[in-house]
């Protein structure tokens, strides 16, 4: 599913960038600090794309925090995606932004931070996973969208005693995110952005560093709202230990031995390919908890009350088991007491269909809990939260999909635009989305947004939003007997 989706995000890049290039002539034209720019117009939004946030991290910058972006005489060609961080690039840490056309500096519209997800390892702030991260939709509602790269693999997730003799860093691609959030403070008022009205968002590994920059005091005061698509709420980050454990294998394979200053500049001279992984595609990159950025587990931290007090919506799909692909041999391995519990949940009816019954178990296991649960933990620090659930599923792709919507499937119906290439089926649950996603960037509250009240979750109804063929509905008490019964074995593994 991933390479599928991966190679059809790429071919969606490929068609955004041709279509910006094409209308190089004559864009518009604006100066932020770093020099000027000159974007295109398209569908009613104007694009500025392949713009350097922070300097290339490359040489001696391998493996440092991000440092200033370039300045430029003259004007910049800003029609151009910058290169993606994948395949181990790492002169790539530029970012896209689309304003409604004719936006100008004092606007102050609402911004929109996109993080790419990819697992750490692949990604790239243009498209990715069947989806083009085009802003040209949420323009129309009057709201800025910015689209990032960040350093993926090991260029942005790696440990290793010689680099960390200062201060162990580590978390690159997580610095690199706040480095862009730093731009966007600095450079959003150009575009006709409010730089105190952000919504941080993203999917998946960038859903996951959404809420670890929720916890981290250096991204503090540089967004206003949070949006956790598939985010992994009990997310835990590899250890220093394991992860400086790691960097030793890799650089031991690579021809580096030592932790001295001397092995710290080798490793910088290698090139990124030398450097093999341990473990699977979900092991390769994680975020490391090196005790600055990162301190501990998402849920751990929250529940300590580290987190910024700002709005939240979290939220996953039907199928997110469809990332681990799991068989019936998981259920029937299961301790015969707990076994019991599950089938009683989750098949309340009796149909023995173990395939559904493991895709629903995971999926609650990996997402639906942990958003409920991270959902109760900010209720109880009084911060405003809102959960949904993505179930759609287009009649052409329910053969394929007949366990519900797959980890992704989201992110093309939040966009929206004209690249998606939606039918008339889609196009209630890309409406849906959309509006209420703008309207949360506006005023920290998705409300109607056109369609059914999304109340705020709380104790009493407990709230969740479905996205589904209708477009939009809610749910009081989702899954209850289900979840409670993950909620019970989540329990026993808590510190």
């Amino acid at each position: 599913m991933i390479r599928r989706a991966f190679v059809a995000g790429a071919l969606s890049l490929g068609l955004l960038a041709s279509q910006a290039a094409a209308q190089t002539a004559g864009g518009p034209t604006l100066k932020i600090h770093q020099g000027q720019l000159q974007g295109a117009l398209a569908e009613g939004a104007a694009s500025y794309l392949g713009i350097p946030y922070a300097a290339p991290p490359v040489g001696d910058l391998r493996w440092r925090p991000p440092a200033p972006g370039p300045s430029w005489p003259g004007v910049r060609d800003a029609t151009k995606p910058g290169a993606s961080c994948e395949r181990d690039v790492e002169d790539c840490l530029y970012l896209n932004v689309t304003t409604p056309a004719g936006a100008k500096p004092g606007q102050r519209l609402p911004v929109m931070v996109w993080i790419h997800g990819g697992a750490f390892i692949v990604g790239t702030s243009m498209g990715a996973f069947g989806a083009v991260h085009d802003g040209a939709e949420f323009a129309r509602k009057g709201v800025i969208t910015v689209t990032l790269n960040y350093r993926l693999g090991h260029a942005g997730w790696f440990a290793h005693p010689a680099l960390d003799k200062a201060a162990p860093f580590a978390n690159y691609g997580l610095m690199d995110q706040i480095a862009a959030l730093k731009w966007v403070k600095a450079n959003i008022a150009a575009f006709g952005g409010d730089p105190n009205n952000v919504t941080v968002f993203g999917e998946s590994a960038g859903g996951i560093s959404v809420l670890y920059l929720m916890l981290a005091p250096d991204a503090r005061g540089l967004f206003q709202k949070a949006i956790g698509e598939s985010s992994f709420p009990r997310h835990e980050p590899f250890t220093l230990a394991r992860a400086e454990a790691d960097g030793l294998r890799a650089a031991k394979a690579a021809g580096v031995e030592g932790t001295d200053a001397a092995a710290a500049e080798a490793l910088r001279k290698l090139p990124l390919s030398k450097l093999p992984y341990a473990g699977g595609f979900t092991e390769r990159a994680q975020p490391i908890e090196d005790g600055r950025l990162i301190a501990s587990g998402i849920t751990e931290g929250f529940a300590a009350h580290r987190q910024a007090r700002v709005p939240l919506i979290v939220g996953g799909n039907s199928d997110e088991a469809s990332l681990f692909r799991p068989t019936p041999a998981q259920l029937d391995a299961l301790p015969e007491a707990r076994r019991a519990a599950v089938i009683a949940a989750y098949d309340p009816n009796g149909s023995g269909d173990k395939v559904r019954i493991v895709h629903e178990m995971v999926t609650d296991n990996y997402m639906t809990e942990p958003d409920r649960n991270l959902a109760r933990i900010e209720v109880k620090a009084g911060a405003p939260v809102w959960v949904y659930y993505f179930t759609f599923v287009p009649e052409a792709l329910k053969a394929r999909e007949a366990e519900g919507a797959p980890h992704t499937a989201e992110i093309r119906y939040v966009f929206g635009g004209a690249h998606q290439k939606f039918t008339a089926e889609d196009e209630p649950v890309s409406k849906a989305m959309n509006a209420y996603w703008a309207a949360f960037a506006k005023a920290g509250d998705p409300d109607s947004a056109g369609g059914p009240a999304w109340p705020r979750f709380d104790a009493a109804h407990e709230a969740v939003m479905n996205f589904d063929a209708t477009g939009a509905h809610v749910a009081d008490h989702q899954f209850k007997a289900r979840l409670d019964v993950i909620e019970k074995e989540q329990a026993k593994k808590s510190p």
